[in-house]
C-alpha cells in the first residue's frame, strides 16, 4: 500500500477540486492510501469514513504572498509544513502533492524534507509534450537561476534517472538547451558545461535547441532555471492560444459543439497540464510533486501518478 499525502491549502479553487481529485484517485487506485493535510471539516465532509484517507487539521496556511522562507520558522501550524515534516517523520509515507507556494515548497524540501546526499539544491522537472506524442524532461524549470556548470551536470545526471523511472528508457538521452546545436554556441555557462556532460558518462547527445524540445530530440533538455521557466510558461501559453484559436476556427466556420470538441480534443490531450501532471522536484530524500495552483481534480490523479512513477 502507498501512502501519498497531499496538502489541501494553495490551489486556486481551494480544497474542493483537490478533495474531488482525491475520491477519484482512490477509486482508481485500490493500492493508494491518503493522509490529507488542511481544514479538516470540509475534508471529512467529502471523505469522512473511507477506510484509506486519513485527516490532519490543519489551522494554517503558506499562501502565495508569504515569502518562501516562511515554512523555515514560526508556521508549524500551516498545512505545507505539517504535511513536510510527516513525510520526512513517517517512513510509511511514499511521497508529497502540494499546490501551494512554488518557492516555500523549495525551501521546505530542501531543509525540511532534505536532500539526497551531496546534493545542496533540488532540481525541478517537467514533462513536456512532443509532436511525436511523446514526453520530454525539461531540467530546471524553475528553482535554480544562478546554477553552475557543474550544477547542469548534476541536473542531468537526475533527470536521466527520474526518466529511466517515468519513461522508461535504459538510457536517456540527455541535451543541453542551447541557441544552436554546435558545441561553441551558447553563453558561458553553456560552453563551461559542455565538455563537463561529455566527459559525464551519460548518453549526451549535445546542444539542442527549443524547437528540437517540441520535437522529441532527446529525452531529457537540461538548463538552469531561469531558462527553463522561460520555456516551461512560453509551452502553457502556445498550448492555451493554440486550442482558442481552434475553438474559434470551428465557431466562424459554425460548427456545433460535437464537432469543435472532436477538433480540440487532440490539443487538449497534448497540453492540458491537468493531464500531464506536476512539476516533480529532483533530489529530494522523497518524492514532492508541485501541482499547478489551478489544479483540478484530474490533476491530483496525474500527479499522483507521476509520483509513483518516480519511486
Amino acid at each position: 500500500m502507498y501512502r501519498i499525502l497531499l496538502d489541501l491549502c494553495g490551489a486556486d479553487g481551494g480544497a474542493a477540486p483537490l478533495l474531488e481529485g482525491a475520491r477519484a484517485l482512490l477509486d482508481a487506485r485500490e493500492d493508494v492510501c491518503l493522509t490529507l493535510f488542511g481544514p479538516e471539516e470540509e475534508a471529512r465532509a467529502v471523505l469522512g469514513g473511507h477506510p484509506r484517507v486519513g485527516f490532519v487539521h490543519a489551522a494554517d496556511a503558506v499562501t502565495n504572498l508569504d515569502p518562501p522562507t516562511c515554512v523555515l520558522r514560526g508556521r508549524e501550524g500551516a498545512s505545507m509544513v505539517m504535511a513536510l515534516d510527516a513525510l520526512k517523520r513517517e517512513e510509511d509515507a511514499c511521497g508529497l502533492l502540494s499546490a501551494g507556494n512554488t518557492g516555500a515548497l523549495l525551501v521546505g524540501a530542501t531543509f525540511r524534507l532534505g536532500l539526497q546526499d551531496g546534493l545542496k539544491m533540488p532540481a525541478l522537472s517537467s514533462s513536456l509534450p512532443t509532436v511525436s506524442g511523446g514526453r520530454a524532461l525539461l531540467v530546471d524549470c524553475g528553482a535554480n537561476v544562478g546554477a553552475t556548470a557543474a550544477d547542469l551536470v548534476t541536473f542531468a545526471r537526475l533527470g536521466a534517472e527520474f526518466a529511466r523511472r517515468q519513461y522508461r528508457k535504459d538510457d536517456p538521452a540527455v541535451a543541453l538547451l542551447s541557441v544552436g546545436r554546435e558545441p561553441g554556441k551558447g553563453n558561458a555557462l553553456l560552453k563551461e558545461a559542455y565538455p563537463l556532460l561529455e566527459a559525464s558518462g551519460l548518453n549526451f547527445v549535445g546542444n539542442r535547441e527549443g524547437g528540437d524540445l517540441v520535437n522529441g530530440e532527446a529525452d531529457v533538455f537540461v538548463c538552469d532555471g531561469y531558462a527553463g521557466n522561460l520555456v516551461l510558461k512560453c509551452t502553457e501559453a502556445v498550448g492555451k492560444a493554440a486550442q482558442n484559436a481552434v475553438a474559434e476556427s470551428a465557431r466562424a466556420a459554425g460548427l456545433d459543439a460535437a464537432a469543435t470538441q472532436a477538433l480540440l480534443e487532440p490539443l487538449r490531450a497534448l497540453f492540458d497540464l491537468n493531464d500531464r501532471g506536476g512539476a516533480t522536484f529532483l533530489g529530494t530524500r522523497k518524492p514532492v510533486v508541485k501541482m499547478h495552483g489551478c489544479a483540478t481534480a484530474r490533476t491530483v490523479v496525474a500527479c499522483a501518478e507521476q509520483l509513483l512513477a518516480a519511486r
